[in-house]
């Protein structure tokens, strides 16, 4: 009988992933992940927030936070264009389902992935912490990192605010 790890790569043998840009660089995430694709919209600054958390904003009635990737892996805000776009996922948080939205620079693209090109996220070197990567794929000659959304977006650390201890300057840079 097969073990666990051969299952799972051969569950996830051709999963589909969209790619898109931070900060010029690529990232992906599983497109099942994805619920929807918005343009950027009006977003409130929510008052002591960590720099990540961008703002909030009115998802058809609902409250979402936005998530600023650039911000959150280089401590480097998006700046807002036309391509700029708000990548809206589900997260399980603590038994309950949340919506939050990623800002990112523009999506790209669908791409298929299969389980041979995926490979362990690299000890140093990759540009954001290794524990936001779940794995590292080569296609077209250009590595991918596809996230860890749980990591990414763990609302532990994102929802600390500042001045909540004596580290609040170690999560803001200074402006």
């Amino acid at each position: 009988m097969a073990n666990t790890e051969q299952v799972v790569a051969e569950a996830t043998g051709s999963d589909q992933y969209l790619t898109f840009q931070v900060l010029g660089e690529r990232y992906a995430v599983n497109i099942l992940d994805i619920k929807e694709i918005i343009e950027v919209t009006q977003m409130t600054r929510v008052p002591m927030a960590l720099a990540a958390v961008r703002g909030v904003m009115n998802l058809r009635g609902n409250v979402a936070p936005v998530i600023d990737l650039a911000q959150r892996f280089h401590e480097t805000p998006t700046e807002l264009d036309r391509r700029t776009v708000i990548l809206v996922v589900q997260i399980e948080v603590e038994g309950e389902w949340q919506v939050m939205g990623m800002l990112a620079q523009e999506v790209n693209e669908i791409v298929e992935i299969q389980a041979d090109q995926f490979q362990p996220a690299p000890e140093f070197g990759a540009g954001i912490r290794q524990s936001f990567i779940r794995h590292m794929a080569q296609l077209d000659g250009r590595f991918i990192v596809l996230l860890d959304l749980a990591r990414v977006l763990s609302v532990s650390e994102l929802s600390v605010h500042l001045g909540d201890d004596d580290r609040s300057s170690e999560r803001m840079p200074a402006e």
